[in-house]
Order: C-alpha cells, then structure tokens, then sequence
C-alpha cells in the first residue's frame, strides 16, 4: 500500500520519471486499477454524496466505465495516428498509463464542499488530461506533447458526452433527483 500511495504522490506531483517505470513494468497493473478505484470512489463521494447512496454508487460505476473506454479509445486513436512511430505502446501499457494519470482525481472528494464540485472536478479533469497526455507520448516516442494532448483531450471529450449520457440514463432509471 505504501508504494501503491507513494506512485500517486509522485504523479500528482508531476513527477513524470514514474511513467518510464511503469511502461517497462507490467507489474504496475495492479496499482494501476487502485488509482482508478480510487478516482472513482473520489468522484463518487465528491460529487454525488448529497444525492445519496444509489447516485455514489452511479458515480463510481460510470467513472470506472468512462476510464476504460477513454483509454481504449486513446490505444485506438493512438495507434492509427502515431502508426509510422515504432513504439512499445500496447493496450494495457495504455491502461496502465492512463490508470496512474487519474491520480489527481482523488482530489475530487473535496467536491462535497457546496458549489465546488464542479470546480474540483474541471481542474482535476485537466491536471488528468495533461499527465496523460505526458505518458502517451513517452509510449509513442514522440518528440512534443502536442499531438498526445490533443489525442487525449479530444477522447477525453467524447467519453465525457458518453459518461453524461449514461449518469443522465442512470439518473432517470434509478429516480435519483
């Protein structure tokens, strides 16, 4: 747990040395899925916690969801628009970047301040956004950000319409106002 907390830390921090460790170790996985089970919880609790346990619970399942599909979507988005680029980049190095790039998220939890859930939530999405670009391009041995920020922020922006589709949807079926 130590080290799981210690690689948060250091990505929060923006310590970008940690994602050349995890693209080379796949033993990195596992911590990966606690960054994202963690972003979830904090989303949940930060955002939903006034509209009771059933919308918490909404909260953490779509933003676990929304995780995996924007990093699919990032792998294959990425592997069509870096094809010419030789590079280590496979799907679960893509997971497993993507995963460590949530760790800001666990600032979301301070969403349960009244009127800065959507504050919390916009600078931590950003902070998201750009630490994975970060890792994207180290993957794709790429020589500038840009493309990579581009990559992410444009998948980032679908998968946000598809996560406000399902919380809408689940909202509605689940009668949580």
């Amino acid at each position: 747990m130590k080290l799981l907390f210690a690689r948060l830390m250091r990505v929060i921090r923006l310590d970008m040395t940690l994602f050349e460790e995890i693209i080379t170790d796949p033993k990195t996985q596992g911590h990966g899925y606690w960054a994202v089970a963690i972003l979830a919880m904090a989303t949940g609790y930060g955002m939903f916690s006034r509209s009771g346990g059933t919308a918490v619970n909404i909260g953490l399942a779509v933003t676990f969801f929304s995780w995996y599909v924007w990093a699919f979507t990032v792998y294959y988005m990425g592997t069509r628009m870096f094809k010419a680029v030789p590079s280590r980049m496979d799907r679960k190095t893509v997971l497993r970047v993507l995963a460590f790039a949530c760790a800001p998220g666990i600032l979301r939890v301070f969403g349960i301040i009244p009127g800065m859930s959507l504050v919390v939530y916009l600078i931590t999405s950003g902070w998201i956004i750009y630490i994975g670009a970060y890792g994207i391009k180290l993957n794709f041995k790429q020589e500038r950000i840009g493309p990579a920020l581009v990559l992410c922020t444009v998948t980032w922006l679908v998968v946000l319409f598809l996560q406000i589709f399902f919380m809408i949807l689940l909202f509605s079926v689940f009668g949580v106002s």
